[in-house]
C-alpha cells in the first residue's frame, strides 16, 4: 500500500511538472501608435533615412517591448528597453540605409509586445515604411543584381556533326 502511494505521488508530480505554461492567447497588446506606416516619398542615396512611430500604452498594465525585428539588415530599428506604464508614451525609431538601393522599397518591422505583469501575454504589430531613392545619378532603378535581357538564338534543330570517333 506504501508503494501505491509513493507511485501516485511521484505520478502526480510528474504531470504537473510536466504541464506547459499558461498563456493567454485572448491578450491583445493595449498599444497604441499614431500610424503603422510612414511613406518617406522620394529620398537620396546614401544617409540614412529615419522616422519615429510614437506609441501610447493605452491598458492598465505595464508594456514591454521584447523586440523589434526588421525584415532585412538594410532596416534597423531601435526601441525602448524598459516598461512603458500605462497612459505613457513611447517610440520606435526605424532607420533605413539607402546607400546603394536606388528604386523603391517597402520594409516590415515585427514588434513583439508583452505585458508587463504576465510574460505569458504576448503579441505583436506590424510597423511599414516606405519610399523611392533617387540615386546618386538620378536614376530610381536598382544597380545591384540588375538583370540583363539578351535576344535568343533561333534555335537550330539540326544536329551537331561529330568531326572524330570517340576512343574506345
Amino acid at each position: 500500500m506504501k508503494n501505491f502511494f509513493s507511485m501516485l505521488m511521484l505520478g502526480g508530480t510528474l504531470s504537473l511538472a510536466a504541464q506547459p505554461a499558461s498563456t493567454d492567447i485572448n491578450w491583445t497588446p493595449t498599444i497604441k501608435f499614431e500610424q503603422t506606416t510612414h511613406d518617406f516619398g522620394g529620398i537620396p542615396e546614401g544617409p540614412v533615412a529615419t522616422y519615429e512611430f510614437d506609441f501610447t500604452n493605452t491598458g492598465n498594465e505595464p508594456i514591454l517591448i521584447q523586440t523589434a525585428q526588421a525584415s532585412c539588415g538594410c532596416t534597423t530599428p531601435e526601441w525602448p528597453k524598459t516598461p512603458i506604464a500605462p497612459g505613457k508614451n513611447g517610440k520606435i525609431k526605424v532607420g533605413y540605409n539607402s546607400e546603394g538601393r536606388p528604386g523603391a522599397f517597402t520594409k516590415d518591422v515585427t514588434v513583439t509586445i508583452v505585458s508587463g505583469t504576465n510574460q505569458d501575454k504576448t503579441g505583436t504589430t506590424k510597423l511599414t515604411i516606405k519610399g523611392n531613392v533617387n540615386g546618386k545619378d538620378g536614376s530610381t532603378t536598382p544597380t545591384k543584381g540588375k538583370a540583363t535581357i539578351s535576344p535568343m538564338a533561333e534555335p537550330n534543330n539540326k544536329p551537331t556533326p561529330v568531326n572524330s570517333p570517340i576512343p574506345h
